[in-house]
């Protein structure tokens, strides 16, 4: 076993010290890119199920709303008014219609504030489906 010099015991300590909060912002970025990636996957699966939905009842926009809502296993909460629906100029089968559903994602890290406007960052979902029913 190596014997350490006088004065290089406290040296991994302070090395630890030093490295500590670098690796911990590191780590909190990491998390928080993979919270913004699920977010993202969530809309995404939202729009798809809430375009579903407007295929087979394109009149029902609270139904279109509540189907978007449901898919998100309510881990993420978006307000009826980020659920947007964009009908087509007129209705008939096979008409395409598109749902787009937003959420404004909020990061855990502080370094990303200064960054993003108002410290939040936009995400949208987005899917189109042709009408298959005009109930």
């Amino acid at each position: 076993m190596k014997k350490l010099k006088t004065g290089q015991q406290g040296q991994s300590l302070v090395e630890f010290a030093l490295l500590a909060p670098i690796v911990l912002f590191i780590l909190m970025g990491l998390l928080d890119v993979g919270r913004a990636f699920y977010v993202q996957v969530t809309l995404e699966d939202m729009a798809s199920e809430g375009a579903t939905y407007a295929a087979i009842r394109p009149y029902d926009a609270q139904g279109i709303w509540r189907r978007a809502a449901e898919a998100s296993g309510g881990l993420i909460t978006v307000h009826p008014s980020n659920v947007d629906v964009e009908y087509p100029p007129m209705l008939y089968r096979g008409a395409p219609i598109t749902v787009t559903v937003r959420y404004n994602f909020r990061f855990l890290t502080p370094i990303m504030e200064p960054f993003l406007p108002g410290g939040v960052l936009p995400l949208q979902g987005t899917a189109t489906q042709a009408i298959i029913s005009l109930q």
